[in-house]
This record gives structure tokens, sequence and C-alpha cells, in this order.
């Protein structure tokens, strides 16, 4: 009982340190060449790495200020988001470890940030990021020297 009031009292802190670990996972993914780094995805085509570094320095902000109610629907709608990433990579049997603990981190901010009276709310904004991502995302599996080979034809 003294862990889970020593994080609820350090929530805002846990919440800067986790979303700049997520930061810097991001980043160095958009710089990585690894074997994962032909996943790609956009949303009203912006890449989706880029997306993510807007949404964790929104995160960062909300946890300095300390606008709980705000950070906790904004991580919830994260959480929907990753769903149908993790439900993407799964689909193409194709899974990027940086896109996974970025998405681990999601659900860990989600945990770190609950507010139990506010779970209705927070199932919504989940669903409707989760609907909502699934109609802009536009993504794919293909190695990049593929589909540029293939554009060319």
């Amino acid at each position: 009982m003294k862990k889970i009031m020593l994080i609820r009292q350090r929530r805002h802190s846990i919440t800067v340190i986790l979303a700049c670990i997520a930061l810097g996972l991001e980043i160095y993914y958009s710089i990585c060449a690894g074997s994962c780094s032909y996943l790609r995805g956009s949303i009203f085509g912006i890449d989706l790495q880029y997306a993510g570094i807007a949404y964790m320095v929104s995160i960062i902000l909300l946890g300095v200020l300390k606008k709980d109610i705000l950070l906790f629907f904004i991580v919830s709608v994260g959480v929907g988001i990753e769903f149908y990433l993790i439900g993407f990579q799964v689909w193409y049997d194709t899974y990027c470890p940086y896109c996974l603990a970025f998405g681990g981190i999601i659900f860990l901010l989600y945990i770190v940030n609950f507010i139990k009276d506010r779970l209705f709310y927070s199932l919504f904004y989940m669903a409707m990021g989760l609907v909502g991502f699934a109609l802009v995302f536009k993504g794919s599996v293909a190695p990049t020297y593929t589909y540029t080979f293939l554009r060319r034809k």
C-alpha cells in the first residue's frame, strides 16, 4: 500500500521520466536502420514517429503543468491507438521492439495516471482513439527498397 501511495505522490515525476524515455525511443527509432526500420506508418501524411514525438512532448507538458484529468484522457487515447498498432504488428506478423517498448510505456503511463472515478470516460477515449486512428492510419510493412522499386514501374 505504501508503494502505491509513493507512486501517487510522485506520479508527475514518473510521468515525465517515462515520457522522456519514450521520446528517446522515438528519436532513436527515427535514426535507426535496423531490421524493423521498414515498418512505416503515417496519419494525415505525417510519419508516425513524428506524431509519437509530438504526443510525448504534450504528455511531458501536461505532466509538468500537473493537468491530471487532461493527461489521463490523452494517455487513454494513446492506449486505444496502441491497441490498434499492436494489432497491426500481430496481423502482419512483424514486430518492432521499439514500437512495442513505446506502447509498453504508454500502458505504464496509463497505470501511473489512472483515475478511478473517470474510468467510463477513459474507456470512451480509448475506443475513440482506436476507431479514429483506424480511419486515418496508413501503414506498410514492405521494405523501403521494394516499395520504391514497385512505384517506378
